[in-house]
């Protein structure tokens, strides 16, 4: 009984792994910045996981609280990375680019070159305001003209 209690908790905590992460692939993007890294999702992570095996070890039932305690530290890591990620997208709708460069896909879709130190590439979908757009092309930064 316990075994398989046990492996239905890691089959159900890896589907629900899976379907989170599933949406964030089909996207389509328009263009990409730098902008200042963030450790958003370690934290949700750790913060998460702490919480949830807490909770897990309070909710199980006598004899099951190591079971608990692992299954909510798993399912509590997935939660706050998963809220942190949807905070560290709506930072990134704000834009906040570096040097006020936002770079959008004139040409079909290419891979950005690397950031700069302490810098992430973050991806759109919807182009925010700007007065101006840039391109990268043959490795150069031009600003871009309809």
């Amino acid at each position: 009984m316990k075994k398989t209690f046990k492996i239905s908790c890691v089959a159900l905590t890896g589907a629900a792994a899976l379907a989170l992460a599933m949406p964030a692939a089909a996207q389509s993007y328009d263009g990409w910045c730098y902008q200042k890294g963030s450790s958003a999702r370690t934290k949700g992570t750790v913060i998460g996981a702490a919480a949830g095996g807490v909770l897990g070890n309070v909710v199980a039932g006598k004899g099951n609280k190591t079971e608990g305690t692992i299954l909510g530290a798993v399912v509590g890591g997935v939660i706050g990375n998963q809220v942190a990620k949807k905070n560290k997208e709506k930072e990134t709708a704000s834009a906040n680019c570096l040097n006020s460069r936002y770079y959008i896909y004139d040409r079909g879709y290419y891979e950005p070159p690397s950031p700069p130190d302490g810098y992430r590439v973050a991806y759109f979908s919807d182009r925010p305001y700007y007065s101006s757009y840039w391109v990268k092309r043959d490795g150069e930064d031009q600003r871009y003209r309809r």
